[in-house]
């Protein structure tokens, strides 16, 4: 069974609830009339005219309770229905609208598409909510009066289908039940919308004029508000990437977290946190390119977002030679005179390789050096987020392929790949994981996270030579790693941040720098009462490879020149507005939702050098090694001979001395048995020994028995006995 938290307040509980959120309490006569009589649409009317024909709390409204207050904080203080019918062909008046105080006069954006509101959309057979999802807000009109510029703003709900259901077909007609957990601002100049809670449960009663069962009644509507209980969280973010992947040569895994402070008493009343929901727009990035070489950088610069060659029939491309400067990766002879790489920039029709056509991203680093995932980003030549964020919002060179669907079309898409990794895409019951936007309702016990490791694919020496270069193949040098699957939340605990900095961002699969980060936070989330909760909700691929500096020389073999460890590219994921809807407890198997309050955040990591920076420029040097052994081979072709014959004598050697050796021990003398019998046993010599018959054998047997029961002898001294008994018996 699934429930949610809506308490309902006495007269000083609601009294309250008005002086902290600014909620109003109906009939508004008057607000329709106004509307119904000009013949105005109501999406046009004037916010100030409407809520000074308004009542809160029985009382008309008064603008002087609304005074400017630069510590304020925005608030909904009035959500209205308007023209309900439960007739269809009467609905089209019908609209949602929220009316917003705005005590700074922050200049809120009237044209942003990010400003919505969150709203239940399902219910169970309790009549508590079980599904949240925002709507868009339509601006409609502010305060202008010099008085009270920006005051007031008035928006109406945009409407969408959900589960088959838009809002008139989803509520009750004899009460029309609207919970509004929150609503999402965007102030002009922020790169995201700011989420105010509102925590309001409206219950609407009656009709408006002229919309109810009696066409000729008067107004007979009214607004019931209950108090909505919400989370408000904080969310920061982190990410870790390991040194391998079983997708090979490049590869990592980026695992994106985020975390936030839920207080305890919810834990307490409603258990585990069993389900996360979040929504997100996901994409993936082209070619980054870090540099670390000056004059690289100097020449490539004015060419960013240039498309530097044209495709001939043939398929091959041609450079721009202005530069006289490329980049290139696994470059290496081809045959022919053609040089070979697996990805190129500006390397013209001499080279063999995937290109690419236009640059975007360029970077410059003071030096580059192997991934080290203990050490600050910048340390190995890496790139911060904030600087990548910084480029991505700012970038206005070219936009060929449009703009992406978020931030109101103000990036250029570019800058991003045409789709995201293939095994992330989702489309289930919770939810829906795509290029662009994205949501999903996260269960602890199903959503799991899998890091999978380059040793989970069992690879041969020749798997690891490929991947890694000859020499790590050779030598084992290759990171040690086993696959990990993770639940995607996770409730710390204080033994969690014990131990070394490496060791916890080890064991909670965190930025290694951002541990001390995290460790204040959770102590003052204990200070305050409060559980920190570390929600995993993606892992995807991060690649990162080391790539020559190409100085093009005409173009001959082995004419021109390279540099290496001084360039790399990379891709990687990127999660913009993303954000939190609702957490789900359980407790005794019942499911309690609680809505969230929680401002957007883009997720857009640093970026980090390869693992092994070398890895790329191994091959012509593994060539150039075999052609000079083969070589070698030829030179010495009329000597190989006696090269191998001194070769073979020197590895004989050894066993010629083992067999030496076993030799002239099997010829030496035995030693003499020092081993003495006891005197009472020892038997007499005899010059010569006598045949034994049948009868004597019976008989020494059975003497020897009686005699020694106990003793063990070996064949040659009972013999020996034995001769000595029958020749005294003889006598």
């Amino acid at each position: 069974m699934t429930t949610v938290v809506v308490k309902n307040k006495l007269l000083l509980c609601l009294f309250l609830i008005v002086l902290v959120l600014c909620t109003v309490v109906f009939p508004v006569q008057s607000t329709f009339a106004y509307a119904e009589t000009s013949g105005v649409s109501y999406d046009e009317t004037n916010v100030l005219d409407d809520l000074k024909s308004s009542t809160v709390n029985g009382q008309a409204f008064n603008v002087n309770n609304y005074p400017f207050n630069e510590n304020g904080t925005v608030q909904v203080i009035d959500f209205v229905e308007y023209c309900y019918s439960y007739r269809a062909n009467q609905r089209a008046n019908y609209g949602l609208y929220l009316y917003v105080y705005n005590p700074q006069g922050l200049n809120l954006s009237t044209d942003s598409m990010r400003n919505k509101v969150q709203m239940a959309v399902s219910y169970d057979s309790e009549g508590n909510a079980t599904d949240y999802v925002k709507f868009d807000l339509q601006f409609c009109s502010k305060s202008t009066d010099s008085n009270y510029k920006n005051l007031f703003y008035k928006f109406k709900v945009v409407d969408k289908t959900v589960n088959g259901k838009t809002f008139s077909e989803r509520v009750n007609s004899n009460e029309r039940r609207y919970d509004v957990s929150g609503v999402e601002l965007l102030t002009y100049g922020a790169n995201n919308a700011t989420d105010y809670a509102v925590n309001g449960t409206y219950k609407f009663t009656g009709y408006a004029e002229g919309y109810g069962p009696d066409a000729n009644a008067k107004s007979t509507l009214t607004c019931n508000i209950e108090y909505l209980e919400t989370i408000e969280l904080e969310v920061k973010h982190t990410f870790y990437r390991t040194l391998t992947s079983s997708k090979g040569t490049g590869y990592q895994n980026q695992l994106d977290t985020v975390y936030f402070a839920v207080p305890n008493r919810f834990f307490e009343d409603y258990g585990t946190l069993q389900r996360i929901k979040a929504e997100w727009y996901e994409y993936k990035t082209n070619d980054i390119v870090v540099t670390s070489n000056q004059d690289f950088y100097n020449k490539a610069c004015p060419y960013i977002g240039v498309q530097t060659g044209a495709f001939d029939q043939y398929g091959m491309t041609e450079y721009n030679d202005i530069i006289g400067i490329s980049l290139g990766q696994n470059a290496g002879d081809a045959g022919g005179g053609l040089m070979a790489a697996s990805w190129g920039w500006n390397l013209g029709s001499g080279y063999l390789h995937i290109p690419c056509a236009t640059l975007y991203y360029l970077f410059k680093v003071g030096s580059i050096s192997e991934y080290d995932p203990y050490a600050t980003i910048t340390e190995t030549g890496g790139v911060e987020s904030n600087e990548l964020y910084d480029y991505i919002l700012s970038y206005n060179k070219t936009h060929n392929n449009g703009y992406l669907d978020v931030k109101d079309g103000t990036i250029s898409a570019d800058l991003f790949a045409s789709d995201i990794d293939d095994y992330r895409k989702l489309d289930t019951e919770y939810g829906k994981i795509q290029q662009g936007y994205s949501y999903y309702d996260f269960d602890a016990d199903v959503d799991l996270q899998k890091l999978s490791a380059w040793s989970e694919t069992d690879p041969s020496f020749w798997d690891n030579w490929i991947t890694w270069g000859l020499w790590d193949a050779m030598t084992g040098d290759i990171p040690d790693e086993t696959s990990k699957t993770v639940s995607p939340i996770i409730t710390l605990k204080a033994s969690d941040l014990t131990g070394t900095n490496a060791t916890i961002s080890d064991n909670l699969l965190i930025n290694a720098n951002d541990v001390d980060d995290l460790k204040a936070y959770y102590a003052q989330a204990a200070l305050n009462d409060c559980t920190v909760v570390l929600f995993r909700f993606a892992t995807s691929d991060y690649y990162s490879a080391g790539v020559d500096i190409i100085e093009l020389n005409g173009g001959f073999l082995w004419s021109d020149k390279h540099t290496s460890g001084e360039a790399y590219r990379a891709w990687e994921s990127v999660f913009l507005d993303f954000d939190i809807i609702q957490l789900s407890f359980q407790k005794d198997g019942d499911l309690t939702v609680i809505p969230v309050v929680s401002n957007p955040i883009d997720v857009v990591d640093g970026i980090t050098s390869p693992v092994d920076l070398d890895e790329e420029t191994d091959w012509w040097k593994i060539l150039l090694g075999i052609i000079l052994l083969i070589l070698l081979i030829i030179v010495l072709f009329p000597i190989l001979p006696y090269i191998i014959k001194f070769v073979f004598f020197i590895i004989c050697l050894p066993f010629k001395a083992i067999g030496a050796i076993c030799k002239a021990a099997k010829n030496r003398k035995p030693k003499e048995n020092k081993f003495k019998q006891s005197k009472e046993y020892e038997p007499k010599k005899v010059k010569e020994k006598p045949k034994r018959d049948a009868e004597y054998e019976e008989r020494y047997r059975k003497v020897m028995r009686e005699d020694y029961p106990n003793e063990f002898y070996d064949e040659e001294y009972l013999d020996a006995i034995w001769d000595e008994d029958w020749s005294k018996k003889e006598k």
